[in-house]
């Protein structure tokens, strides 16, 4: 993960995500499950993005849903720069924190209690402890009823069924978190994978730990490829 810290390769990265079309799918069903369910629950207006980056899905969220506050977390000092640029105009609804997920505590995470928090394509980066930590930590601060959505890589567990996956990707995979690099063949996925410092866990794993963390109900409401979207209530 030390390369997010290197402003050049932070700053790069971001270059070439600043309006993923790709993505704006995804970015799109999360807001909308937000806004549906703040309607729904009695829940406070309070946001935690836990792994913010540069800040584009933390704008989206504040522009959309003009009633919410949200606190945006994140280990690279050169992301909080970016995202504190493009937060600016949103002034007090914003708040940036900067805690690293491997020591992560819930007293790092203030400005809540939240009404919901998410982590999307963010966790998978850290140790399987450090995931851990990050979900206990996201738990402690949320308000009965809160619910959490993560939205990460998953690994694939399963070489032998590598090319229906890349069906996959050849086909919806730009749609729902850039899959559409993976790879040509297991070896090559799991060399990229390595090379980018990703270290996904299972479906099955991502489930355990949020019942581990403390989270009452648990459900995977899609699947598709190698990426996940996971809900749980505290």
């Amino acid at each position: 993960m030390e390369q997010w810290n290197d402003p050049t390769f932070a700053y790069e990265w971001a270059e070439q995500n600043i309006d993923n079309t790709d993505r704006a799918r995804i970015i799109g069903l999360l807001i909308k499950i937000m806004k549906d369910y703040l309607g729904a629950a009695s829940v406070p207006p309070r946001i935690l993005d836990i792994g913010c980056g540069h800040g584009i899905i933390a704008a989206h969220i504040l522009d959309e849903l003009p009633g919410v506050t949200l606190v945006g977390v994140d280990g690279s000092p050169p992301m909080l720069a970016m995202a504190r640029e493009r937060l600016s105009p949103f002034r007090s609804r914003a708040t940036l924190i900067h805690a690293d997920f491997e020591t992560m505590s819930s007293a790092d995470l203030t400005g809540g209690p939240f009404g919901i928090v998410f982590a999307s394509q963010a966790i998978h980066n850290c140790s399987d402890e450090g995931k851990l930590k990050t979900l206990a930590s996201c738990r402690a601060v949320m308000v009965q009823n809160g619910l959490f959505i993560l939205y990460d890589r998953i690994k694939l567990v399963t070489p032998a069924l590598f090319s229906v996956y890349r069906s996959i990707w050849d086909t919806t995979g730009a749609e729902f978190g850039g899959q559409q690099n993976e790879g040509d063949s297991f070896v090559e996925h799991e060399a990229t994978r390595v090379g980018r410092g990703d270290r996904p866990g299972s479906l099955e794993q991502n489930v355990l730990w949020l019942r581990e963390a403390g989270f009452r109900e648990v459900a995977v409401v899609q699947v598709v490829g190698i990426r996940a979207l996971i809900v749980a209530l505290v």
